[in-house]
């Protein structure tokens, strides 16, 4: 069987914006995709705590002309993901006793990060993304939000936004936040960043964005949100269902990876490229007159 869609892509946009029995199995089904592979329809459903025929309806749901067909897709993956670790292990081993736990860590902390990478990628929407590098383009002013853990990548957005030569400001304290969504200028852009998208904060800007007018953009991991109700564009990033990790931290390189598909679509691909590449070199000379030169005497 020769795929033609990513069946992993589908249940996870299906984990996140289902309804029901279907979506609870298909987070099931992620979660212990490596053990779906050698288990049978009555099995799955067992485990699952649902139907024989919810689990025949997931599999046609995601493209599949029955449950044995996504077993064998899942098998396939599994396949392919050893493959890999083998490579990893063959790596290990080549690092020889010494050091060999500290190694081991730093191993997994990058296949985690390599694992929530590929994770945003199925989950990205290039109609979505396209939508919001315009519309930042477009903008007179950019309203960056992010609280808590989110603060961090809103930061590096922001940092990056001003590189680029775009009005924006970035925003992690509610009540600063309050007197600007009370009464933005024209054309203004409000861009949130939020993991459970329920941060009342954040609701209550997109709210206020949306009553009046203004465009808005949310990077969240849960696209069923009451911020969503509020977005225009939605950018998903990486639920933390998706791996085994750190979720502050698989969080954060999802969202992060997200901004870089925003910077890169507006340093490429927009009419204004340019001006853009322009701005950056200018910055970058500035920048440079605030570094300390290296001492010379000791070469």
């Amino acid at each position: 069987m020769r795929l033609t869609f990513d069946p992993i892509k589908r249940l996870s946009n299906l984990s996140m914006a289902g309804t029901g029995r279907l979506q609870s199995l298909a987070t099931w089904i992620i979660d212990n995709r490596d053990r779906v592979a050698d288990m049978g329809l009555r099995d799955v459903a067992l485990a699952a705590g649902v139907s024989e025929t919810t689990v025949f309806r997931l599999a046609r749901r995601l493209g599949f002309s029955g449950y044995r067909d996504l077993r064998v897709a899942l098998a396939e993956i599994r396949g392919i993901a050893k493959g890999q670790s083998l490579g990893d292990a063959t790596d290990d081993h080549a690092d020889g006793a010494h050091g060999s736990a500290y190694m081991a860590i730093a191993r997994n902390t990058i296949y985690v990060h390599r694992s929530i990478l590929k994770t945003t990628l199925e989950l990205v929407d290039s109609e979505q993304l396209e939508r919001a590098i315009n519309a930042i383009s477009e903008a007179d002013a950019i309203h960056v939000i992010g609280f808590g853990s989110s603060a961090a990548p809103s930061t590096d957005l922001y940092q990056r936004l001003l590189r680029f030569g775009l009005a924006a400001n970035q925003y992690s304290d509610p009540h600063i936040l309050s007197s600007i969504t009370g009464a933005p200028r024209k054309r203004a852009l409000f861009l949130a960043i939020s993991y459970s998208g329920q941060s009342r904060d954040v609701v209550e800007a997109l709210a206020s964005a949306s009553r009046q007018g203004h465009d808005s953009i949310l990077i969240t991991s849960n696209p069923k949100s009451a911020a969503c109700q509020h977005a225009d564009i939605i950018l998903k990033a990486a639920p933390s269902g998706a791996l085994i990790g750190s979720e502050t931290v698989a969080t954060r390189v999802s969202q992060l990876a997200i901004i870089d598909m925003i910077c890169t679509g507006l340093a490429l691909d927009h009419p204004r490229k340019s001006e853009f590449i322009r701005n950056t070199e200018l910055l970058e000379k500035e920048i440079e007159k605030k570094r300390v030169a290296p001492d010379q005497s000791k070469h």
